[in-house]
């Protein structure tokens, strides 16, 4: 019985130091998945800022844009209406007005 218990004694302690070593690799395992989940929130978060930078920056030049097209369409509607204005006002004279002052 002695030698039985002996033997016994040494497979725990054989097991104990298997453990411990298994242990200590899932310690090391678990501090890795730490920092990369770190790391990983870092990078979400810088990506999210710059996301947002970009789509700042965008509605700005896209607020440019629609101000001068605006400009643009504003100063092209002006045009037309005194070019309408001339029209009416040049049928209201009549043909023998409007060809005295062309010189027709």
């Amino acid at each position: 019985m002695a030698r039985s218990s002996s033997a016994q004694q040494i497979q725990t302690e054989t097991d104990i130091a298997v453990l411990q070593v298994q242990y200590s690799n899932l310690a090391e395992k678990v501090d890795d998945l730490k920092v990369g989940l770190r790391d990983l929130h870092t990078d979400l978060k810088s990506h999210t800022l710059e996301t947002q930078n970009l789509i700042k920056d965008y509605q700005a030049l896209n607020v440019i844009a629609h101000t001068k097209l605006e400009n643009k369409v504003s100063a092209l509607e002006k045009w037309r209406w005194m070019l309408m204005g001339a029209g009416v006002l040049a049928g209201a004279m009549g043909w023998t007005v409007v060809s005295k002052l062309i010189g027709m």
